[in-house]
C-alpha cells in the first residue's frame, strides 16, 4: 500500500518530448474505484431486539396506495443506537444535520435529557420518519409491531435524534428513562423521489415560534384576557355602543374568534369589538416600558421589550400580593397607557416639527417624559381618568406635542457625532438626558395627574381581591353607608367624569337607601366606584 504521506509524483517526459504522469494503484484506489461504480446496500433496520420482538405502531393512514402512515413512541436509547450506527445516512433526507450542542434548542434537549427524562415525551415534539418498506407482525396483546424498516430516514428531528445519540455517548441517557413521540411514512418507491422531499419540506415549514407566544398561557395574561372580555370601555361622544378592548393572548386569535360566523354575527362582533382597539401581548408590553419610564428597553424592539415585561411580571406574580395588583383596574390603566401611547404616534406624525424618521423613538420617549412628569408633580398619570374619556384630550395631546419635541432634540444629539439615532435610543445614558431635560408643563395638566398614583391602585386592586378571598359580604358594607354618602360620592364622580353607565345604574338605588336595596351585582360595582372616588381625592366625610 501508499504511504499516505505520499501526496504527487512530478510528472516527466520522453526523449520524444511526449508528457509522462505516474500513476499508483494500490488496493486502497482499487477498493475506492469499486465503491464508486457500486449502489449502496438498503439502510435496514431491525427492532427484533425490542421487547416484544418489535416497534409497537398504531395505523394511522387511510391507505392510498402509495403511502401508509403509522405513529409510534420508540425509545430513546433505541433511536441513539440507530443514529450511532448508521450516522448522517439517517438524516439524509433532512433540511438539516445535527447543529452542535451550542444552540438553545439542543441545549434544552440535553438539559431535559438529563435532568427530566421522564418528561421528555411531553416537552419534545418527537421524529417525523419516513421508509421505503417495513416488515410487521403482531405483537403482545394482538398488537402489530414493525419488525424491520428499510431505508429509514429522519426526515424532521435530527437535533432530537442526534442529541440522543450524544447523550448515550456519554452514559447520560438511561435505558428506559427516555421515549420520543415518531411519525412513521411509508413510502412506495416509485413515488419516494417526489413525496419524500414533500413531506421533509412540509414537516420542516412552520410558522416561526417567537418569545412572547410562549408566554401566552401565563395566569396574567389569561387575566387580562377574562377582563377584556367582560369590562365594556365608556362609550365617547354621541356613540350608544360600548365596546371592548379586545386582548389577542394567542397570536390570530381575534380572526380566529371570527371563524364560523355568518355575516350578521361577525358584524355583530365587530361593532363591539372593533378593530382598531385590539392590542397584543407586545402592545401591551411596549407601552408598559415606556410608562415605566424605561424606553430604551422599548427601543429594541417589540419582542425584546416583551422578555423584559414578562420577566417582570413572572417575578412579580410569584407574591399573592402582586398577583391581587392585577386586577380590572390594572387593565383600564393598561388601556390608557396604549390609548396615550397610541395618540402620541398620530401627535409625533403631525407635528410641525417633525422631519420624518425614527417616530418609534420619539413616541417611547415622549411617553416616559409625561409619565416622569406626572411624577414629578406627586403622583403620576390619573389613568382611570383617561380610561373613562377613552381618549388623551387636548391638554394632554398640547403636552405630548411640547415633550415631543424636546425629546427629538435629546435623540438627535447623541454625545458622539454621527452616532446611530436607533442605536443612542437604547442606551441608558440616553434615557437619563431625557430625564433630566426640564419640560415646560401647559395649563390643566395637574389635572390629569392621579392622586394616588400606582401605589394607590395597587393597593385598591389588593383590597378588591381580598375582599373576594375572604368571602366578605359586599352589600353589607354598602348598606354600612346611607344615601347621602352614595349622592356625595356620585356628585364628585359626575364632575370628574369618572362614572360609567353601569356605575351609574347602580348609583341609582343606593343614592335611595334605605326605600331601595342595590343587588350583590351592583354592590359590588359601588364599591369598586368607592376606591375610584376616593382615590381621586373624595372625601368619605359626607355623610350625615
Amino acid at each position: 500500500m501508499v504511504n499516505e504521506r505520499l501526496r504527487e509524483i512530478a510528472g516527466d517526459e520522453t526523449r520524444e518530448k511526449v508528457p509522462v504522469t505516474f500513476q499508483i494503484w494500490d488496493i486502497s484506489r482499487l477498493k475506492r474505484i469499486h465503491d464508486a461504480a457500486s449502489v449502496r446496500d438498503d439502510l435496514v433496520v431491525d427492532f427484533t431486539g425490542l421487547a416484544g420482538g418489535g416497534l409497537p405502531v398504531l395505523p394511522a393512514s387511510v391507505g392510498s396506495g402509495d403511502y401508509d402512515a403509522y405513529l409510534a413512541v420508540m425509545p430513546g436509547e433505541t433511536l441513539a443506537d440507530i443514529y450511532i450506527r448508521h450516522g448522517s445516512r439517517l438524516l439524509e433526507g433532512n433540511v438539516r444535520t445535527f447543529l452542535g450542542r451550542s444552540s438553545n434548542v439542543n441545549k434544552g434537549i440535553a438539559q431535559t435529557v438529563t435532568k427530566y427524562p421522564q418528561k421528555f415525551f411531553a416537552y419534545n415534539n418527537g421524529v417525523a420518519a419516513t421508509a421505503s418498506a417495513i416488515t410487521t407482525s403482531g405483537g403482545p396483546g394482538g398488537g402489530l409491531v414493525v419488525t424491520s424498516a428499510t431505508d429509514l430516514q429522519i426526515v424532521n428531528g435530527a437535533q432530537t435524534t442526534a442529541s440522543l445519540a450524544v447523550a448515550r455517548r456519554e452514559n447520560s441517557l438511561s435505558p428506559g428513562s427516555v421515549f420520543v413521540p415518531m411519525k412513521l411514512s411509508v413510502v412506495t418507491p416509485e413515488v419516494a423521489g417526489v413525496l419524500i422531499p414533500d413531506i421533509s419540506r412540509f414537516a420542516n415549514s412552520q410558522n416561526g415560534v417567537r418569545p412572547s407566544d410562549f408566554f401566552a398561557n401565563h395566569a396574567f395574561h389569561r387575566r387580562m384576557e377574562e377582563a377584556s372580555r367582560r369590562l365594556l370601555a365608556p362609550a365617547t361622544g354621541g356613540s350608544q355602543v360600548q365596546t371592548h378592548w379586545y386582548y389577542e393572548r394567542a397570536r390570530g386569535q381575534y380572526l380566529n374568534d371570527q371563524a364560523g360566523m355568518n355575516s350578521g354575527q361577525r358584524n355583530r362582533f365587530l361593532l363591539v369589538n372593533p378593530r382598531r382597539q385590539v392590542i397584543t401581548k407586545t402592545d401591551l408590553a411596549k407601552a408598559a416600558c415606556c410608562f415605566a419610564l424605561e424606553p430604551d428597553v422599548a427601543c429594541k424592539g417589540a419582542e425584546k421589550a416583551f422578555t423584559a415585561f414578562a420577566e417582570r411580571i413572572t417575578k412579580e406574580w410569584e407574591e399573592e400580593a402582586n398577583r391581587a395588583s392585577y386586577g380590572d383596574d390594572w387593565f383600564r390603566a393598561a388601556i390608557a397607557r396604549i390609548i396615550l401611547f397610541r395618540a402620541s404616534e398620530s401627535i409625533v406624525s403631525n407635528a410641525p416639527w417633525y422631519e420624518g424618521g425614527y417616530r418609534a423613538q420619539i413616541v417611547a420617549y415622549s411617553c416616559m417624559r409625561l409619565a416622569q412628569l406626572a411624577l414629578e408633580l406627586g403622583c403620576g398619570l390619573n389613568y382611570l381618568k383617561i380610561w373613562s374619556q377613552q381618549g388623551a384630550g387636548p391638554v394632554l395631546e398640547e403636552q405630548i406635542l411640547i415633550i415631543g419635541e424636546q425629546m427629538t432634540e435629546v435623540l438627535r444629539s447623541p454625545p458622539r457625532a454621527g452616532q446611530n439615532i436607533g442605536e443612542w435610543a437604547k442606551q441608558q445614558a440616553c434615557r437619563k438626558m431625557a430625564l433630566e431635560m426640564r419640560v415646560k408643563i401647559v395649563a390643566d395638566f395637574e389635572e390629569w395627574v392621579g392622586k394616588g398614583g400606582e401605589k394607590r391602585l395597587q393597593e385598591r386592586e389588593a383590597r378588591r381581591t381580598r375582599r373576594v378571598h375572604d368571602g366578605l359580604d359586599v352589600l353589607k358594607e354598602v348598606l354600612e353607608h346611607n344615601a347621602d354618602y352614595w349622592i356625595s360620592a356620585r356628585e364628585f364622580c359626575r364632575s370628574r367624569s369618572l362614572l360609567t353607565p353601569e356605575e351609574e345604574r347602580s348609583l341609582v338605588p343606593a343614592c335611595q337607601l334605605p326605600k331601595k336595596i342595590p343587588t350583590d351585582r351592583q354592590a359590588a360595582c359601588l364599591m369598586r366606584l368607592l376606591d375610584k372616588a376616593l382615590d381621586d381625592g373624595w372625601s368619605e366625610g359626607a355623610e350625615s
